[in-house]
């Protein structure tokens, strides 16, 4: 079953065209406030993520995040504001520990990309999870197709460099990495950057499949990897 986001504003017709947007892209559900999200997280969760608007009367974005972090603090937060100013911002990195501000109105790039961020943070908390509960009862977790995946990729990576080698996922925030891209999955793009490191790229958060063996340079910004050719 796709992970669920669930959007949360008081105006209806904004709620709406959330829906519209993102119908095709991700399991998206509404609340049209801070009380009957909190209900619909409880009954009909988990969700991945929540996607709050700072200014809804009675319980505004800030309260509910920060109920959220307490209350399922797996679920990954980001705020949607009007009027991003540095009080607004503080109030709710301190309150709510948001994982992404969005500026209204929101374009769709802008939105799905911070989604699918988010939607990468949730899955690898998740995993982690998994492990150290694993760990305490001496379990292996049950491994998901994503992980499936990036154990594939690794895999490739031993054969490709050294038996030692390391597979790491990228950093979404601001990492840049150069190298020649190795290996071509269904779901990761391998780029060796160093003899024993590589970095396994997932490709839907990818604007372009770079050519096996070629050299590239992939710079992420805001969730999303952008691939430029590197001339030698």
């Amino acid at each position: 079953m796709p992970d669920k986001i669930l959007l949360v504003d008081d105006e209806p017709a904004v709620l709406a065209g959330y829906e519209r947007l993102l119908h095709n892209n991700f399991q998206v559900e509404t609340a049209p406030g801070g009380e009957e999200a909190l209900e619909k997280l409880s009954t009909k969760g988990p969700f991945a993520v929540v996607v709050a608007d700072m200014g809804m009367p009675g319980m505004d974005g800030a309260q509910l995040l920060a109920k959220v972090m307490v209350k399922f603090p797996e679920t990954i937060r980001v705020m949607l504001t009007g009027n991003l100013d540095i009080q607004t911002a503080k109030r709710a990195v301190n309150e709510g520990c948001i994982f992404r501000f969005l500026t209204k109105p929101c374009d769709k790039e802008t939105l799905v990309n911070a989604l699918n961020a988010a939607l990468v943070q949730y899955r690898v908390a998740g995993f982690r999870e998994q492990c150290y509960r694993a760990a305490e009862e001496n379990e292996r977790p049950e491994k998901s197709a994503t992980d499936l995946a990036l154990e594939e990729a690794a895999d490739q990576v031993r054969v490709l460099l050294a038996k030692e080698a390391k597979t790491r996922l990228p950093s979404t925030q601001g990492g840049v990495y150069t190298g020649k891209a190795i290996w071509i999955g269904t779901e990761h793009v391998v780029q060796r950057i160093s003899c024993t490191i590589a970095i396994a790229h997932p490709r839907n958060l990818l604007n372009a499949t770079p050519e096996l063996g070629a050299m590239v340079r992939i710079a992420y910004e805001n969730g999303q990897g952008r691939v430029e050719a590197v001339i030698a």
